[in-house]
Formats: C-alpha cells, structure tokens, sequence
C-alpha cells in the first residue's frame, strides 16, 4: 500500500483578516495530519491565522496593485495562472482547492494545465451586481470545468443550478474553527456590550447599526465595532456628530475576537448581502443574542426568528430600533436566544464540516 501522502493545494488571493481566509487556515488546520498542504497565495501577507508548522505558504508575488483596465486584468491574472501552475509542479500538488471568484477562476485553469482535480469555494453572493462584468463572464465559463463546486447554502445553490451540473454541486457550511471554540468561556459574566463585526463597507451597513444606538438612548450601553475598511473615515464623523464618542467604539483588526464574543451582551448584524455570515455564526456559537438582517444568504438559514434571534427586513432601521431596545430590556429573553443559539450552531462544528470536506477530496484523489 502507498503511504505516501497526497499534496493538497488552496488558492487564495491572501491570509490577511477575513471569513474566506480563517476556513482556509482552519481547513488547514484539520486536514494536515492527513495530507500535505500547501497554500499558494496570490500576493505575500503573514497568515493572520494561526498555522500548523507543517503547512506550506508559497506567494505568487510580493505585492500586487489594483489593474485600471482589463488589459492590465488580464496581464495580472495570466501571471498569477503561471505562478500556480509552477507551484503545481514544483510542489507535486494532486489536487487544487480555490477560495472566492479570482482564486476559483485561476485555480480551475491552472488545474486543467496540469491534468489534476479541482475544487472550487464560492463564498461570494453570486447575485451582487458589484461583480465587474469581465468576472462574471470568466466565472460563467470557467466554473463549470472544475470537479466540484462547493456551496455554503441552499439559497446559491439556486442560482447556480441551471448553470452547472448538480451531481458537481456540494453544499458545506462554513467550520467554526476549532481553536475559536475552544476559547468560548461561558463563565465569563455578558457585558453592555452590543458588538458587531465585519468590513467597514456600505454592504455591512455599520451606519445604520450607530443611528439605531443613538435613538434607542441607553446609557449603560455601549456599541463595539469590530473590523476595517474604506467607510473608517465616515463613521468616526458619524459617531462625532451624533456625540457618540464616549458609548461607541471602532475596535480596527481584532486578533481575539473572542475575548469580545465572550463579553458581548448582544450581536447585531446588518449586511445588505451575504456569501455566508461567519462572524454572525461564531458569535451565536458564543450564545450571544443576535439581531440579523434577513439578507441573501445565510442568516435565514441560522436564525429562527424570535427563537434564537431576530430577523429584520434589510435596511430597516425602526425594526433595528425595536429589536434593539427588546433585547436591552429583557434579560430573560437574551438568555433564552443564547440558549438556543449554541444548540444551533452544533452542527457547525469543526469536526463534522471537515469530515465531509475531507469525503469530497477522497472522492476526487482516489476515484
């Protein structure tokens, strides 16, 4: 019998801060025992993650700038097709595993050029009109090349389904990683803490989140915002003139997280869309009482609404309001929905969703 391990490579464009990137590092994590990993970025970052020693980092470059055109486009993602494919080869990798649309689109190609298996990870919301065009296209004639495609909800699966083979078509959920639930302390007494956690985007909608804290006017509270991004500026402005400087607080890039998952008293969620939310996900296996937006996808798919949490309609901030000021009055409905929220997230455990990953590479390597 051959001992000798298979190489499994992940594409992805870095290891910085992000829900693509930690179930990258965690699906790592997992499986190195029982293969060789290897992970080849597009651009050089130092993992954010905790990595095994074991496991391998190759960049396909140092740094990387924003292409102004699609020539420039074109020229960038034919180069980082060369640099996986070589990484391919010279790592005798025997399977390819893509995270979001870039990586998916150049790991499928460059495992066609090499004659192995792929997979490839959409964690995107496929339906966001913000894709460029020129990746749209790319997306609608490479996926259907690679072996399987994993989805993490029902609801993308719809959209994908008249445009790729069912029996290629995998629906896994995010994993909590194992390490995050092992700093769960639930003797750890919840704060006033609302905290949120996400990009500093417009699609998280951050703005909406400090405008319904302001107007439910409680002073014993405090908003925490966990995250980075181009909207930093806006929102200080924001928390200044609303006089918000002393209750809400922009937290930047958070290593531990958990530190304030375990002290939060509620969780708020606002995104327009969803690929999947991951921080909504570790914050319910925390039990901290939530209150979602019911957007595309996935938090419909983790809340029962007034069960575990709230749901509310996508940009409704008087319903944010109401949900807000329930919670903040109502102690034992906050300890029944943390209840009820860590049953929720068991079957998001680490060792179940590796499991079926794990089944998914078998049936690819050996078949």
């Amino acid at each position: 019998m051959n001992n000798i391990k298979k190489r499994v490579g992940f594409v992805i464009g870095s290891l910085t801060a992000g829900g693509a990137e930690r179930v990258v590092s965690n699906l790592s994590n997992e499986l190195i025992d029982k293969y060789d990993i290897v992970i080849i970025a597009f651009v050089k970052v130092p993992p954010f993650y905790s990595l095994n020693e074991k496991i391998k980092v190759i960049a396909c470059k140092e740094t990387i700038s924003t292409p102004t055109s699609i020539f420039q486009s074109l020229r960038l993602n034919l180069e980082l097709l060369k640099g996986v494919s070589k990484a391919i080869k010279s790592e005798k990798i025997d399977i390819i595993i893509g995270f979001i649309t870039s990586a998916n689109i150049v790991a499928t190609l460059a495992a066609k050029l090499n004659k192995i298996p792929s997979i490839i990870s959409e964690r995107n919301n496929p339906m966001i009109t913000e894709v460029p065009k020129f990746w749209v296209l790319l997306r609608n004639l490479v996926y259907p090349k690679a072996d399987k495609l994993i989805l993490q909800t029902e609801g993308v699966k719809k959209f994908y389904k008249d445009r790729i083979k069912s029996n290629k078509i995998v629906i896994l959920p995010n994993p909590i990683s194992k390490d995050l639930s092992l700093l769960r302390d639930d003797k750890v007494k919840k704060e006033n803490i609302i905290l949120t956690v996400g990009r500093l985007d417009k699609n998280k909608c951050h703005d909406l989140i400090i405008n319904a804290f302001k107007r439910v006017k409680t002073n014993d509270w405090k908003l925490l915002i966990a995250g980075v991004g181009s909207k930093e500026s806006d929102l200080k402005e924001l928390i200044r003139i609303s006089h918000l400087q002393d209750s809400v607080e922009l937290l930047g890039k958070v290593k531990d997280i958990h530190k304030y998952y375990n002290r939060a008293g509620v969780f708020v969620f606002a995104s327009r869309t969803e690929g999947f939310p991951n921080a909504l996900l570790e914050a319910m296996h925390f039990g901290i009482p939530t209150i979602s937006t019911d957007c595309n996808f996935g938090p419909s798919e983790i809340i029962e609404n007034g069960e575990n949490g709230y749901l509310i309609p996508v940009g409704d901030q008087e319903m944010l309001e109401k949900r807000l000021k329930t919670l903040i009055d109502d102690e034992e409905l906050r300890v029944k929905f943390s209840k009820n929220a860590k049953l929720t997230t068991e079957r998001f455990h680490s060792d179940a969703v590796v499991k079926k990953w794990d089944e998914v590479i078998d049936s690819l390597i050996y078949n």
